[in-house]
């Protein structure tokens, strides 16, 4: 066999060298994004890059960082997960209240999407930031670098059916605990919410009924979720779907975008139907009354009653109705019940029955967490039992009729998951359903000058349109 020339092997070897030395190079101070299968623990040979320089990720500076996207599996928890990236579970614990406000962690589902940021060399990969995904446009981040220790005060909601005695009791052992007990410290979790940037922009369509609504939409690429959005202006006073050919449907919305990228159908300013009989208008306005907003048609009647039935987005049964002579399931004893129980399951959205201000959003030791609404000089509505508000809910905040204010719960005296729904009328409470409340209610007479030129307008914009 022949021997390889000095040269020849020097020369490979040379070419060897100097490849390995371009292939180190491009791979030096990159940011990585990886994207892992749903499985929590992954291992190493199961990443793929999906892209290879990221230089800022939801606001965050990733350039000498590892972001790796996951999804919870089918046997993941929020637990399971905070022990695999070496979380304690006092920064689980201050995670989950801390995030109350925006959403329920303790129950993550499967297929939840989560990002790792991680600071990874020779030695060690060391978390950064762990991130939550809760819409297309909002996403919990948790800074995990500060190395600050601070002592951990375990928070605990008080039992319901408690005695003034046994909480004595209670407090008396805990003082004598506490006194025993060495105090506990941890590094806390920098907890933030993340939301995109949303775009909005006002689309116009007009256009002649040929065979149906839900075809007119599909040949004109309209989503036909749009046409729910248009019925809810109407407010069950009218249905688009009852067009028929030769009908003309006009109409302005909002569409919501991300970075040009379609995101959602917004807000509806207007809608006309024109039948062979009549047209039939849903304008949008402010009220500066109530302060807020309201569909109203061209005489100034508005579309919506001035209270909703229900306090549930998806209705609801009542389990048990205003009475001054109940027996109380929980404190065993004969008390007026002054509010309408409605049972839901845990979790289940609480709206506001009509659109006011907020006066009161927090905990007692009987109504749990209770949001209190003030609508006018007249009445005021509350809503008890939930297991937590929904975001952005507090103290004198405007929320508008179906505005999701909380979620159904059992904190304070209840038996089960409820919404206690409790109405005021001068100050006095009253029983909801013996009220004369769902009346269509119609624009003052001292607004109704300015809400008619209003409507001039806003028709005069949408017989503008082209129809398509």
């Amino acid at each position: 066999m022949e021997r390889m020339p000095k040269q020849q092997f020097i020369f490979i070897l040379l070419l060897f060298v100097l490849f390995s030395c371009q292939y180190n190079g491009k791979n030096e101070h990159t940011a990585v994004v990886l994207k892992t299968a749903k499985d929590t623990i992954v291992k190493k040979h199961q990443e793929v890059c999906i892209n290879p320089k990221p230089i800022e990720f939801l606001g965050i500076d990733v350039d000498s960082f590892c972001v790796k996207e996951k999804e919870l599996g089918k046997r993941d928890n929020l637990q399971k997960l905070f022990r695999t990236l070496k979380l304690d579970k006092y920064q689980y614990a201050q995670f989950v209240e801390d995030t109350k406000e925006y959403t329920d962690f303790s129950n993550l589902s499967a297929q939840q999407k989560y990002f790792t940021i991680t600071k990874e060399t020779d030695k060690e990969t060391a978390l950064q930031y762990l991130v939550f995904k809760l819409s297309e446009y909002e996403y919990i981040i948790a800074n995990c670098t500060d190395t600050n220790a601070i002592e951990y005060h375990k928070t605990k909601d008080l039992p319901s059916s408690e005695t003034p005695k046994k909480r004595v009791s209670r407090r008396m052992k805990k003082h004598q605990l506490a006194k025993k007990q060495k105090p506990i410290y941890f590094c806390p979790l920098q907890i933030a919410l993340y939301e995109k940037k949303i775009d909005t922009t006002e689309i116009k369509f007009a256009a002649v009924i040929q065979k149906s609504v839900t075809k007119t939409f599909k040949e004109h690429h309209l989503d036909t979720k749009l046409i729910e959005q248009l019925n809810k202006a109407y407010n069950g006073k009218y249905n688009i779907n009852s067009l028929r050919k030769g009908d003309t449907l006009q109409f302005i919305y909002h569409q919501l975008s991300i970075n040009g990228r379609f995101l959602d159908y917004g807000h509806v300013e207007a809608i006309c139907s024109k039948t062979k009989k009549k047209p039939i208008y849903a304008v949008d306005y402010f009220i500066e009354d109530d302060s807020s907003f309201q569909y109203a048609d061209e005489k100034g009647h508005y579309l919506k009653t001035a209270f909703l039935k229900s306090p549930l987005q998806k209705g609801g049964n009542i389990v048990s109705r205003y009475n001054l002579h109940r027996f109380h399931p929980v404190l065993q004893v004969e008390k007026a019940h002054l509010g309408t129980d409605f049972a839901a399951p845990q979790g289940a959205p609480i709206i506001a029955t009509a659109s006011g201000v907020i006066t009161a959003a927090q905990f007692t030791q009987n109504n749990g967490n209770y949001v209190k609404i003030r609508h006018d000089r007249m009445y005021e509505t509350q809503y008890l039992h939930m297991v937590r508000f929904a975001r952005g809910i507090r103290n004198g905040v405007r929320v508008q009729q179906g505005q999701i204010i909380g979620y159904v719960g059992r904190t304070g005296l209840a038996t089960g998951p409820h919404v206690c729904y409790r109405f005021w009328k001068h100050g006095a409470q009253v029983d909801p359903l013996r009220e004369k409340l769902n009346v269509i209610k119609q624009i003052s007479h001292q607004e109704l000058h300015k809400f008619l030129q209003h409507f001039t307008e806003t028709k005069s914009e949408m017989n503008k349109i082209p129809i398509v």
